[in-house]
């Protein structure tokens, strides 16, 4: 599987980050996933909310025209200014809604606001025209028609004065119509009757008629000319009122008409946008949701595999490795190690253990080489026993043939037996001298320093020379020996050993009894070769001559203990020494000791 491989390619505190970071990974583009969807259904709910106001502010645009109608009637049948201001502030008002709603454009709803513009501006237009003519209408009642009736009043009084008590009743009658007109004329500003016009008018051709029997005819054309100008500013008063009343009910209404039709289309626009918004907004809503769980669900389960992949690559490890202390643990040096090769925890883990079966292996060597030791030992006191038993065995039976010639008289052959039983009792001193040198050997006087074994060999050649001669043995110092780095009285014993082992058992009558050292190097070690002439070893006992327990009475060329004390100071110096057999049949000892150049 390429998740466990890679993870497997990464150290452990760095898979467990690796875990938190892909988690966190996840996480992040779940987030933006359920960013994504509410940011897009937040936009669609941004869109009803707004048709939602849009449709309130229709709504109210609405309300407004069927306000601003109800305040321009107030203005036109009572007159009132503040009517008027009021229709200019919702004229206002709707143009401010008409402007705040051009985000609907989009919608195809240009043409409806521009067309529900259009007829505001022309239902505003047409009542300020309604406003003028009403002005205009006011002055001519208020002003002309007031001050004609009123001249036209008092021209008939005089007239009435002038002519006597003759046309009193005609004057009397004349200003009764005239007061008739002027009521029928102000009932039909107050109700808009066309009959209050008729009436008017007749009376107004009666009051001609009675002008035309009066004699003053100068005044007569006076009140005449009045009552024409009072007629004129009526009819024009009439006129005006007639045109602002069909201003306002025909063009007007048209217009504010015309202006709901347009807002209620717009309305009709924004519910069916509204409702298209949210259709759209539920499919919006599932298919998201869908999308989200369906990412969620493959994202958690990534989750869970990547999450039992890291488990899963820790804990296998883990519990190898635990199976493989457990056997450590009871001592087992063949345990398995598991492969790990990465430098982590788990890593360390994995070469403490193979320290630890190192140890147990060295353990298991070290339990061996004891049991060796204890079997050696064992020997060696059963040897060394021996061998110190029989120079007592010796002596004892000599001294027991001294007394008995001795009570035979025989004193000459009794003191010959003496020199028999001191030589067993120098015999029973070496073997324990050389037993308290070997227990010595790298406890005392094993301090080391650079020793030229030209000059120690040479030195000791001179030393040994009457020994030498005595026992007729050839002792060789080949030029050009190393510098070592050791203990030189112990070094000089090693020597010494190997010298007296020849002196023992190196027998040759026909070349001479000879011993030859020589050396050689190999860069890391100096080899020293101590060659004679005599009998050899054989290969079985090579390995066996050093040992403690081999009987030190054999008559094996190499044997006993001072070979074995030679061995250990060998030991010591880092070296060792081995038996080997020569080209021409004798037995070499081969020592190693270190160089200096790489110690």
């Amino acid at each position: 599987m390429m998740i466990d491989f890679l993870l497997r390619a990464i150290g452990l505190k760095k898979r467990i980050v690796f875990g938190y970071i892909i988690t966190g990974a996840v996480a992040f583009v779940i987030a933006l996933l359920s960013y994504g969807a509410f940011n897009r259904l937040s936009a669609d709910f941004r869109k009803i909310v707004l048709f939602s106001r849009r449709t309130a502010d229709n709504m109210a645009f609405v309300a407004q025209m069927a306000e601003m109608q109800r305040q321009a009637l107030i203005y036109i049948h009572e007159g009132h200014s503040s009517a008027g201001e009021q229709v200019g502030m919702i004229y206002q008002n709707m143009l401010k809604i008409i402007d705040s709603s051009h985000e609907l454009e989009q919608l195809g709803a240009k043409p409806v606001l521009e067309l529900a513009q259009k007829h505001l501006e022309a239902y505003y237009q047409a009542f300020q025209e309604v406003q003028r003519q009403r002005q205009l209408q006011q002055r001519l009642v208020k002003t002309e028609f007031r001050v004609y009736a009123t001249r036209a009043q008092q021209l008939i009084e005089d007239l009435t004065r002038e002519e006597g008590e003759n046309h009193q009743l005609e004057c009397a009658k004349m200003l009764n119509v005239l007061l008739q007109i002027e009521k029928n004329a102000y009932r039909y500003f107050d109700s808009f009757d066309g009959n209050y016009i008729k009436a008017a008018a007749a009376s107004m051709k009666e009051t001609h008629l009675l002008l035309d029997g009066f004699a003053l005819r100068e005044k007569a054309a006076e009140i005449d000319t009045v009552l024409c100008n009072y007629e004129s500013s009526f009819l024009e008063a009439v006129q005006r009122t007639r045109g602002y009343l069909y201003l306002t009910s025909v063009v007007m209404a048209a217009q504010a008409y015309e202006t709901i039709y347009q807002s209620r289309k717009l309305s009709a626009l924004m519910i069916s946008e509204s409702e298209r918004i949210q259709k759209q907004l539920f499919q919006h809503v599932s298919s998201r949701l869908r999308l989200l769980l369906l990412w969620t669900g493959f994202l958690l389960l990534f989750i869970c595999l990547f999450s039992y992949a890291i488990t899963k690559s820790i804990t296998i490890p883990l519990k190898r490795l635990t199976e493989t202390f457990k056997l450590l643990s009871s001592g087992s040096a063949d345990a398995e190690i598991p492969p790990y090769r990465l430098q982590d925890e788990l890593g360390d883990l994995t070469r403490a253990a193979a320290s630890f079966k190192e140890k147990n292996i060295a353990l298991r060597a070290s339990k061996k080489e004891l049991e060796r030791s204890n079997d050696e030992l064992e020997q060696f006191v059963y040897t060394v026993s021996h061998d110190l038993k029989s120079p007592i065995v010796t002596s004892m039976g000599f001294i027991g043939i001294i007394r008995k010639l001795a009570s035979q008289g025989k004193a000459e052959q009794a003191i010959g037996m003496l020199e028999k039983v001191v030589k067993a009792n120098e015999r029973m001193s070496q073997l324990i001298n050389d037993l308290l040198e070997l227990s010595r050997v790298g406890r005392i006087d094993m301090d080391k320093k650079v020793i030229d074994l030209n000059v120690l060999l040479g030195d000791f050649t001179r030393n040994q020379g009457e020994r030498l001669k005595t026992a007729k043995l050839t002792l060789i110092i080949q030029p050009n020996l190393p510098v070592i780095f050791a203990n030189e009285s112990r070094t000089l014993q090693v020597f010494e050993n190997i010298l007296s082992n020849a002196l023992k058992y190196v027998r040759n009558e026909h070349e001479g009894r000879r011993l030859e050292i020589s050396a050689f190097e190999d860069g890391q070690w100096h080899h020293i070769l101590c060659t004679d002439n005599g009998p050899g070893i054989p290969p079985e006992y090579r390995e066996k001559i050093f040992g403690l327990f081999y009987r030190l009475d054999v008559n094996i060329e190499g044997t006993g203990i001072g070979l074995a004390v030679a061995k250990k100071i060998m030991k010591f110096h880092g070296g060792d020494i081995r038996a080997e057999g020569s080209p021409s049949g004798g037995a070499v000892f081969h020592l190693t000791f270190p160089n200096m150049a790489t110690r």
